[in-house]
């Protein structure tokens, strides 16, 4: 029987520990990395920083009196959706990550690493799709193409795995559900189904949209500027007094 993953909260470590992977990394076409003033600010800082740091990754946390709490850590600046501050939670369940020095953007879903572009375009044709038929009756279960690939990356996978999107709409006016298929033989019971309810689609909408990101960057980059400007001129005043 095909695994299904259902959208949850705290089930995998944000993954700050474990082996980067390249597979789906697409350079971003000035997302936000180059035209967030702000971003572009923590990223010379933080790679100047690690220009003389190595072997020590650092976090840089905002402000912890904000909704939202963005953080850097090593060279990744994180955007928390669920929890929006990572004290609450052992885990990020649901985030975005720019590699400030890679300058990509991922998704983070229960420990799945997806493209923001790709995956956001599925989220707002999906959004979209609701509103639009927020008067409809489907009767029987009604499946509608949303995507015909998108690559997603699990933990223990070395190489990105490959799923197709539909759109179910089914139990009259209620029913609006995403299902991502993995490719390949029907007959394969190892593949895996990924469901995204409707509230999740309308809380994933909200959370990957420019407004909420850009939002909490700049609430939080004064706190996370400071932070990075300590350690740096500790650094610097630590080698003078060695000189």
């Amino acid at each position: 029987m095909k695994k299904i993953f259902l959208f949850v909260c705290l089930v995998q470590l944000l993954g700050c520990n474990t082996p980067e992977k390249t597979s789906t990394e697409v350079k971003s076409k000035n997302t936000f990395i180059g035209v967030s003033q702000d971003v572009g600010k923590i990223e010379t800082q933080i790679l100047d920083l690690y220009k003389e740091v190595k072997g020590v990754q650092y976090k840089f946390s905002g402000n912890m009196s904000n909704d939202v709490v963005s953080y850097v850590t090593g060279k990744n600046l994180v955007i928390p959706i669920i929890p929006t501050k990572l004290e609450d939670a052992d885990y990020l369940s649901l985030g975005v990550i720019m590699d400030l020095e890679k300058k990509t953007e991922m998704v983070i879903l229960d420990g799945l690493r997806i493209d923001y572009l790709e995956f956001k375009k599925v989220i707002d044709t999906a959004n979209e799709w609701i509103a639009k038929s927020a008067g409809f009756r489907a009767e029987d279960p009604l499946e509608i193409s949303l995507v015909k690939k998108i690559l997603i990356d699990f933990p223990q996978s070395k190489e990105p795995r490959a799923f197709e999107g539909v759109m179910i709409f089914s139990d009259g006016m209620r029913g609006r559900e995403i299902l991502l298929k993995e490719i390949g033989d029907p007959a394969d019971e190892t593949l895996v189904n990924i469901s995204l309810k409707k509230d999740h689609i309308l809380h994933l909408a909200n959370g990957l949209s420019t407004l909420y990101i850009q939002g909490a960057i700049a609430e939080n980059y004064p706190t996370i500027e400071k932070e990075i400007e300590r350690v740096t001129n500790q650094y610097s005043e630590l080698k003078t007094i060695l000189k």
